[in-house]
């Protein structure tokens, strides 16, 4: 699957990414989530994609950052959202 991100650009999907990005918009926070939390929200999140778009159509990095709220509030996690859009800000 490919994402298209905000430039336009097409790139490989990678879980990789979006599991940096959480942890780095949680480095400021107090509670970290340890290696498992993130495990588990990457899963979730590569799933819900998955099934969002089992046609195997591109994503885009908006629907992507969508899916990362929804399974951050599913998941529980609802106190890194703010951190996570602020990251995703810079």
């Amino acid at each position: 699957m490919k994402i298209i991100k905000k430039d336009g650009r097409l790139e490989n999907f990678q879980i990789e990414k979006i599991k940096t990005s959480i942890n780095n918009a949680t480095l400021s926070c107090k509670s970290l989530l340890n290696e498992s939390d993130l495990k588990v929200l990457c899963e979730d999140i590569k799933n819900k994609i998955n099934t969002i778009r089992k046609d195997g159509s591109n994503t885009s990095s908006y629907e992507v950052i969508g899916v990362v709220i929804d399974v951050l509030k599913d998941d529980k996690f609802s106190d890194i959202i703010s951190l996570y859009l602020n990251y995703k800000k810079n």
